[in-house]
């Protein structure tokens, strides 16, 4: 037989060829079966998984958020575990039947979670979930467990609550966090990709939430029809929040709170030759807690619509007359511009009269203070002596050195704070339709009438008075190494004679020391020495022929008491400004909070 027959070769060939043709698709069909069966049986869970795409869940993981501490480390601001009911629409089978047997499980309004569940719901956003009901108690998370079969979409997740610790002691420093609201996304873009994470809304916690609350991470997991966990397929991790020192003194903080008792009014405590606030009061106040995670939003409507105004900061925001409190820069500013000396003397006799105008500017003291020279004039807080500077200095000798002390201006604390209002010809002009008139220069002399400042500004404009001069910029955050911090300086007033601030010193320490003081009442010579001016803001104007007894009946209509101060005079530790609303007399209700802040920060107890 032969092997080799033409025949046979050619078949070979044949052969041979249609291997060469077929090998591509024979090629081709081992990589699709290896890939295959990588695909349903190597891997085939984890790809049978991906495949389902309504099965795949990536949950956000919130980062902790930072702590907040005073300057010793002494803790203000923490976190602490709730339990919240949490809702993944994609999952509820039933929205209306869910939510009926919510209700009637958890005795809650139907309407009420109705109203929660649709203002939560983002559009088209089937697989985000977020909170339905915030702090579940121990009742109500027992009968969901028992009762979660049947509630599909729904699951109970442990959560991180912010928490103040002092109530509503250090309110308008920390601020409060809340939900991401629209407004919030419109500000900063970023926002709109975080997941169930709340930011700060207002103080330290708003100013510094980019510090405070951290990067989230993503956890992807797969889960059933019913949205109930089967198995976590990766996890990226959060990076928490830095933790933040304040400037604030917890000790002096809390001891001045209390020497408030619910008055309405504010204070500012800082140390003048740094800046730094120690202190820093508005009240009333309220609790931070009630806000961090809201439960009742009645309580929370009520807050809001308190006449009162608790959650309004007066301490940076509140703009009030600073009274005579004003008078040591207006007397500064006449005799800088040799308008009269220290020695010079004038009849205050109870009322001045501006040429052709017969109605009298009065003094608070209606039989008047004599013959006052400077000194005199502010010891005894004479009104009618500085009518007749303020007269002669005119708004244009006024203002310049008003604006040198800060007045009208905002102190670049924060972006919640209050410019005031140092009022001039164009602003009369274009806020009120009328000509600025003498009379209005006059009541400027004395702290009344246009003039606003808040109890922020007062305190660093005595910050100047402290120094001899510079300003530093006001700050609530601690310095890592305070013994080598550098102040940001943000004025330095130079006058002509430096005696003239030596001069000034010593008639407001005699406001105090002095028996004709009208602060000599917190006088005693155990204490701190202080230097400080008291004021009493008029609210509301007294026509002739009307008594002010008549008027106070009104407590509302009742004058503001102010007083501010620093010491010890010799190297001055601390400013402070103190407004009581409707309190009507400085030297009665603020001068002996500040005696009593400076006294305690200075020695670490109040001196009696």
């Amino acid at each position: 037989m032969n092997f080799f027959s033409k025949d046979s070769f050619k078949t070979g060939e044949e052969y041979s060829r249609a291997i060469i043709f077929l090998s591509p698709f024979i090629f081709l069909f081992f990589i699709s079966f290896f890939q295959l069966l990588n695909l349903s049986v190597i891997q085939g869970d984890k790809y049978q998984t991906i495949a389902e795409s309504n099965r795949i869940y990536q949950k956000a993981i919130n980062p902790v958020r930072g702590f907040i501490y005073d300057r010793k480390g002494t803790l203000l601001a923490e976190n602490i575990v709730q339990r919240d009911l949490y809702v993944t629409p994609a999952y509820v089978e039933d929205t209306k039947e869910t939510i009926i047997k919510l209700s009637n499980l958890l005795e809650l309004p139907y309407e009420l979670l109705e109203k929660e569940y649709s203002n939560s719901l983002k559009d088209g956003k089937k697989y985000y979930s977020f909170p339905l009901i915030k702090a579940l108690n121990e009742e109500q998370i027992a009968k969901i467990k028992v009762n979660l079969n049947s509630l599909s979409g729904i699951e109970v997740k442990a959560t991180l609550k912010r928490y103040v610790l002092h109530d509503e002691i250090f309110a308008h420093i920390l601020g409060y966090v809340g939900d991401i609201s629209s407004e919030d996304i419109k500000k900063n873009k970023n926002l709109s990709d975080l997941q169930n994470i709340q930011i700060g809304k207002v103080g330290i916690e708003k100013e510094y939430d980019f510090i405070l609350r951290g990067k989230s991470g993503i956890q992807t997991q797969e889960r059933d029809v019913k949205g109930r966990l089967v198995r976590v397929l990766d996890t990226q991790g959060a990076e928490n929040g830095d933790d933040i020192f304040l400037s604030i003194d917890q000790a002096l903080q809390d001891h001045l709170y209390k020497l408030f008792k619910n008055r309405r009014g504010a204070l500012v405590a800082l140390e003048p030759k740094t800046g730094l606030i120690r202190a820093l009061i508005s009240s009333p106040s309220y609790n931070p807690n009630v806000l961090n995670s809201i439960v009742n939003s009645a309580e929370v409507e009520s807050l809001f619509s308190n006449e009162d105004s608790p959650i309004f900061n007066r301490a940076i925001s509140g703009q009030y007359p600073p009274a005579s409190t004003l008078k040591p820069f207006v007397g500064l500013a006449a005799v800088e511009k040799k308008v009269i000396s220290w020695d010079k003397k004038i009849k205050d006799d109870g009322e001045y009269f501006v040429e052709g105008d017969p109605r009298p500017f009065r003094g608070w003291k209606e039989d008047g203070h004599g013959q006052v020279d400077m000194k005199k004039a502010i010891v005894e807080s004479s009104d009618v002596y500085f009518y007749n500077i303020a007269y002669d200095l005119t708004l244009s000798g006024i203002k310049p050195m008003l604006e040198s002390f800060g007045f009208g201006q905002k102190t670049g604390l924060n972006e919640f704070e209050s410019s005031g209002l140092l009022p001039d010809k164009k602003w009369k002009l274009g806020y009120k339709g009328d000509f600025w008139f003498k009379g209005d220069t006059i009541n400027l002399g004395i702290g009344q009438g246009y003039i606003l400042a808040t109890p922020l500004q007062l305190a660093l404009a005595y910050s100047a008075l402290a120094n001899k001069g510079p300003i530093y910029k006001p700050q609530l955050i601690q310095p890592n190494d305070e013994l080598n911090f550098q102040p940001i300086k943000i004025a330095d007033i130079k006058l002509s004679d430096f005696n003239n601030w030596t001069k000034m010193e010593n008639a407001l320490v005699e406001v105090i020391a002095a028996r004709n003081g009208t602060a000599n009442k917190i006088f005693d010579n155990d204490s701190v020495t202080i230097a400080g001016k008291t004021g009493t803001a008029q609210i509301k104007s007294i026509l002739p022929g009307k008594e002010y007894d008549a008027i106070r009946e009104n407590p509302a209509l009742r004058d503001h008491a102010l007083f501010v101060g620093y010491g010890p005079v010799i190297d001055p530790e601390l400013v402070v400004a103190v407004i009581i609303e409707n309190g009507e007399s400085g030297s009665e209700v603020a001068a002996p909070i500040v005696k009593s802040a400076i006294n305690f920060y200075v020695r670490g107890f109040d001196a009696k």
